[in-house]
């Protein structure tokens, strides 16, 4: 029979051992430490202006993002976010909310950037690239995505410094994703690059993928890239693809434009053109005028 001092031993020390199981020091746990001092860190301190922080940073992994962002989080979660670091200040009358995203990669932030973006939006010269709207700075730079919102009397001013202060602990950086390299710049309108992680055309076989669209005269057409892991996966893309518009639509060759180049049709995607070199599977949706210089141009540039 146990005494009571052997039974409160038990009763303190289970527990604490069973803690010590549920609870373990990995390297995840390390991780996520210093993802929060390293997001924490590209907020200036001192606060521009000495703006006052109200309230302490708040962080949000991708699982728990729908909590501050609700339906807009999906969007993100597609590109891999990986960490939100939020807070909120105020200067006077003047309100301004800071959220910064690790997207993990340059891809992915430049990729949820120019989902949010538009050709005819106000460009500045801030991170990589940047925008500015009435109450709002939205830029990337490297693996980060910032958006800073403010509104009230002085709000221009400080948006800029905060901006600017962001930016320097970043630090400069104009490295867009190498691919936008391989795109042909004649004709191409400016700040209509986009990196598609995820269902292209709504094809998940399509993935990833890059395009940008292109004006000759008044027909604007999109040429899109999409990257496999080599020549054989290129190839069955365009397999798939050829399967689909000759099941839905219409299929035809187009040696005109290359060799095993197609052109296919059908009332959902419209018109394409689609042709694989090595690993790429270059697609040209809505071909216009200049379409065949278009596309032997992106064919040369492929390596």
């Amino acid at each position: 029979m146990r005494t009571p001092s052997v039974r409160l031993f038990l009763f303190l020390a289970i527990p604490a051992l069973l803690g010590a199981v549920d609870k373990p020091v990995g390297k995840s746990s390390v991780l996520r430490t210093a993802d929060r001092q390293r997001l924490l860190a590209l907020i200036p301190a001192p606060a521009p202006s000495k703006a006052v922080a109200q309230g302490p940073a708040v962080f949000y992994d991708s699982s728990k993002l729908y909590e501050y962002m609700d339906g807009a989080a999906d969007v993100f979660q597609l590109y891999d976010v990986r960490t939100l670091i939020h807070q909120e200040f105020k200067l006077g009358e003047t309100d301004l909310t800071v959220d910064i995203f690790d997207m993990s990669t340059l891809e992915n932030a430049f990729g949820i950037y120019s989902s949010e973006r538009s050709p005819g939006y106000n460009f500045v010269d801030i991170g990589t690239e940047g925008y500015r709207n009435e109450g709002i700075v939205n830029f990337f730079a490297r693996s980060y995505y910032v958006k800073l919102a403010a509104f009230g009397e002085g709000a221009d001013r400080l948006l800029g410094e905060f901006a600017r202060g962001i930016e320097a602990r970043i630090g400069k950086a104009k490295a867009f994703p190498p691919m936008i390299a391989q795109f042909p710049s004649a004709g191409r309108k400016p700040h209509s690059e986009q990196y598609l992680r995820k269902d292209p055309l709504g094809h998940a076989f399509l993935s990833p993928a890059y395009q940008a669209q292109y004006v000759s005269g008044k027909s604007e057409s999109t040429l899109m890239i999409s990257v496999a892991k080599d020549a054989s996966e290129a190839a069955a893309r365009l397999k798939t693809l050829s399967d689909h518009f000759r099941s839905s639509g219409r299929l035809d060759p187009a040696p005109e434009f290359a060799n095993g180049a197609v052109r296919g049709s059908n009332s959902y995607e419209g018109t394409l053109i689609a042709c694989a070199k090595g690993r790429y599977l270059v697609l040209l949706l809505n071909p216009g005028a200049g379409a065949g210089g278009l596309l032997k141009d992106a064919l040369a540039r492929l390596n």
